[in-house]
């Protein structure tokens, strides 16, 4: 017995980062917090509610002690939450307790860790069964291999991001984000599975933003200060951004393993968090290449104010997806503004041809085909009776000018040869004067008669023109002193 509680009462253990030291050293090496003892606890060997084996501790905190445990029925490995003994007096953190089994129940996601029970030791002390976590805190990887590359690192954030969005939208704020409480385990061959764990001083929000059980009064600090936002140090109302700040300080010490924050005290701390910003990459670690836009991110979730930072867990984790270089995407990376939210990720409504189903697509095909034989039908048809009432058209307009034309030509003709005739007949010009001829009294003979014209063909139009032409020639005076000199030259 006392083999094995001499090994206990010579460890002991941070109560920031549940770091366990052994030896003489009184302060943690990692944030300068003093070390608490851990002494050999009664509950180790008994049997919890009748139903839980209490093997071991897995970890002290501020409020609880975390144990492994056996469920009989059940023949799996748990974790038991209990709250310290010496906190029973203290009501509030009785009530804090409870509220963290409350707000770790409301949750259901494969990033959280998952609650099975809660109850009341007989003792008095109030305890959680959670899922036994067969892994390795970030906190320690971080220690281990002095910082993690850039693309698992973002691996692991991405899949917080993802957790501490549910709760989000859950109503719940955890408070006490830190790489102690980012689990990796192993699950289908994946060894960097993200469960978020420790929702002890986490705030539950209700429906419209306010605190469903206010646990925390005004100006009251709660949390790990080199991991708290500048709101949560002073003291003033919280919400989701604050989370983003407490992710940005995971996300900035997991990548160069330092803490971009960090005062000789805790006061010191949390005036800087209020106040000085943290420094770039290139002084804190200048041995290592950080992406530009990766810094981009976190200095923005790094902002003073909310207002300045990612305004939720999504868009925070769309941005660090957006900031690592990628095949094909150099190019768009230097475009893209990471100020703004972007959608590239967002799911995109399907389209109706992208909706249809076999069926509907067979008949759409036939409708489709059916339509096009109909107007190939239509459009031959149309085109076939045109023609044909051409080819109908064309006997009758040809004749037309043939018989209209001809006619035409011979009336001028006609015309042509009925003038001179006219012109010769037509009375000798009185402007004249000739001396009188020899008057004989031998009565003249008859004129003879107009020979006979070529009648034209018969046509209602030129008719009259034809009759002014064949007009007898006007009678001549009797005694026609001209008369004998032409009788006598036709001699």
């Amino acid at each position: 017995m006392t083999s094995s509680i001499g090994p206990d009462l010579d460890r002991k253990v941070c109560l920031e980062c549940h770091r366990q030291f052994t030896g003489i050293v009184a302060a943690c090496t990692h944030d300068g917090s003093m070390l608490v003892p851990v002494a050999q606890d009664p509950l180790l060997g008994t049997k919890l509610a009748g139903k839980y084996d209490i093997i071991r501790v897995l970890g002290t905190g501020g409020m609880g002690v975390v144990y492994e445990g056996r469920q009989d029925v059940m023949d799996r490995r748990v974790a038991i939450k209990m709250l310290q003994a010496h906190h029973l007096n203290d009501s509030m953190s009785v009530k804090r307790f409870q509220q963290e089994s409350k707000a770790t129940c409301r949750l259901n996601h494969p990033h959280i860790i998952t609650v099975f029970d809660f109850g009341i030791s007989p003792t008095g002390q109030p305890y959680i069964v959670m899922d036994y976590l067969e892994g390795r805190p970030l906190s320690d990887i971080i220690r281990e291999e002095g910082q993690v590359k850039v693309d698992r690192a973002v691996n692991i954030f991405h899949q917080a991001c993802e957790a501490l969005a549910h709760a989000h939208n859950q109503g719940v704020i955890h408070r006490d984000l830190k790489p102690s409480n980012i689990v990796l385990i192993t699950y289908e061959g994946d060894k960097d599975y993200v469960k978020v764990v420790d929702f002890g001083v986490a705030k539950i929000m209700e429906e419209g933003g306010t605190e469903g059980q206010k646990l925390t009064q005004m100006g009251e600090v709660c949390g790990s200060p080199v991991y708290m936002s500048p709101e949560q140090c002073q003291g003033f109302p919280l919400d989701k951004r604050s989370d983003v700040y407490s992710m940005g300080i995971v996300m900035y010490e997991t990548l160069t393993n330092r803490l971009p924050i960090l005062g000789k005290t805790m006061v010191e701390t949390m005036s800087k968090h209020i106040k000085e910003p943290p420094p770039p990459f290139s002084e804190a670690r200048p041995d290592l290449y950080i992406p530009e836009r990766v810094e981009q991110v976190i200095l923005r979730a790094l902002a003073k104010t909310p207002e300045e930072r990612q305004q939720s867990m999504e868009q925070l984790a769309i941005e660090l997806e957006m900031a690592i270089p990628k095949p094909g995407r150099s190019v768009a990376l230097r475009t893209v503004d990471l100020n703004t939210e972007t959608t590239e990720d967002k799911p995109k409504t399907p389209t109706i041809m992208a909706r249809l189903t076999p069926v509907q697509w067979a008949i759409a095909l036939v409708l489709a085909f059916g339509i096009g034989t109909a107007g190939l039908y239509y459009t031959f048809s149309y085109f076939a009776a045109g023609s044909s009432n051409k080819s109908a058209e064309k006997p009758s307009t040809k004749p037309a000018p043939t018989a209209v034309t001809p006619p035409a030509k011979e009336v001028k003709a006609s015309t042509s040869a009925v003038k001179p005739p006219v012109k010769e007949t037509a009375p000798p010009e009185p402007a004249k004067t000739a001396p009188p001829p020899v008057v004989t009294e031998s009565k003249p003979d008859p004129a003879p008669p107009p020979k006979p014209k070529p009648k034209p063909k018969p046509r209602p139009a030129p008719a009259p023109k034809a009759a002014s032409v064949s007009k007898p020639a006007p009678k001549k005076p009797a005694n026609d002193p001209f008369e004998a000199l032409r009788r006598s030259k036709s001699f």
